[in-house]
């Protein structure tokens, strides 16, 4: 059910909630200027969110890797309250951390502390079809949400262009990653399989929810895309949809395209074991 209220009308701007259309940045915000940051999206349900201590750790990864020191003690706490102060039952909390303000080219001065943004936003409504093609954009080689995510958009204008919901990222040496939005697996001969840590691609939190289930068998690796072609089904995940069953997808060369069209069987069975572990259902 969509939330009547407006999900932006108040946003936590470091400590203090404002209003959102008074959440003013600086011109020299380095997450304007460069992209230097991250960010992570979480999913709340009946106003719980969902695997938040997972997206944390996450964020905790993203900032040793860019050398950031920012403030999160609260963080949780700051998502609840503005989840209440907004009045929303469901929808996706973003937590965006910009480095702060000091530039001499790229070299941050850090003249300002980090700069901490939680916003709430709306649902993403799936598709009734979900079509994926291939695109050739090689994903970046972070494992989190960085702030800089030009492939990911360039991927998503491709996939938009081109009529499909979401474009399949391959790196250099052809091995598939994920979309421009989830990761992927497929399920073949009732084996589930998934790219592997060593991929290029952002480890997912629902991603890593799944390859924990004891109840399923999962294969990571190494694969190409001759892997999904043969495939029996097929679906995606990420923290706002979960678990995305895919219709079909187009395989492009230089001569034709192809399309394979998928089922939607033992999905179904993935999907209730996922909420189970969630505590969902």
């Amino acid at each position: 059910m969509k939330n009547k209220s407006n999900p932006k009308k108040f946003i936590y701007k470091n400590d203090n909630i404002l209003n959102h259309h008074e959440a003013l940045i600086s011109i020299d915000e380095r997450g304007f200027l460069f992209g230097d940051g991250l960010f992570e999206t979480c999913r709340f349900i009946n106003q719980k969110i969902i695997n938040f201590e997972a997206h944390l750790a996450r964020i905790k990864i993203g900032l040793v890797n860019l050398k950031l020191n920012a403030d999160f003690q609260n963080i949780e706490t700051k998502c609840y309250n503005l989840i209440k102060k907004n009045n929303l039952q469901d929808g996706i909390i973003r937590i965006s951390i910009s480095r702060g303000i000091g530039s001499k080219g790229y070299l941050p001065t850090n003249e300002t502390p980090n700069l901490v943004i939680i916003q709430t936003k709306e649902l993403t409504i799936a598709p009734k079809i979900t079509n994926l093609t291939i695109c050739d954009i090689n994903p970046p080689t972070f494992k989190f949400k960085s702030a800089n995510a030009l492939q990911y958009v360039l991927a998503k204008i491709f996939a938009h262009e081109n009529n499909f919901y979401d474009a399949i990222m391959l790196d250099e040496k052809g091995y598939i990653c994920e979309t421009s939005s989830a990761n992927i697996f497929w399920i073949k001969d009732q084996i589930i399989y998934t790219p592997n840590d060593n991929c290029n691609m952002v480890r997912g939190t629902i991603r890593q929810a799944l390859i924990d289930l004891k109840d399923l068998k999962i294969k990571c690796g190494k694969f190409k895309i001759s892997a999904l072609k043969n495939a029996d089904e097929v679906f995606i995940t990420n923290s706002t949809l979960l678990i995305l069953p895919i219709d079909k997808i187009a395989f492009r060369n230089k001569k034709e395209t192809i399309e394979v069209k998928y089922k939607k069987i033992l999905v179904k069975k993935v999907i209730k074991l996922l909420k189970i572990r969630l505590g969902l259902i």
